[in-house]
């Protein structure tokens, strides 16, 4: 073995660090998230807007029952995503399959 592969395996890079990109995507992330959970949440409390606002399309207008289905669906998807973004901010390393030393 030569002293420049025991210098090499010796060296193992740092894991990355939180960078600005990760912290600004994790908080654009969270203010997507609030307003579809808002979204969501109005859509539940007032199906009868959904409805409205439907029947100006060429389909057929919305349901009261679907209109809060479809703001309990768009609270869960909000909730997933602003999990997501959470995780953005708080995690201090990379993604298991991002490496610190290869080229993207």
């Amino acid at each position: 073995m030569s002293a420049s592969d025991i210098t090499e395996s010796a060296e193992t890079p740092a894991p990355p660090r939180r960078t600005a990109k990760r912290v600004l995507g994790g908080i654009a992330l969270i203010l997507v998230a609030v307003v579809l959970l808002i979204t969501g949440i109005q859509a539940i409390i007032d199906p009868a807007a959904v409805v409205a606002g439907s029947s100006r399309t060429g389909r057929s207008p919305d349901t009261d029952t679907e209109a809060k289905i479809g703001g309990l669906l768009l609270c869960f998807f909000a909730i997933t995503v602003l999990g997501f973004g959470i995780g953005l901010v708080t995690s201090k390393t990379a993604p298991k399959g991002d490496r610190a030393g290869s080229p993207h």
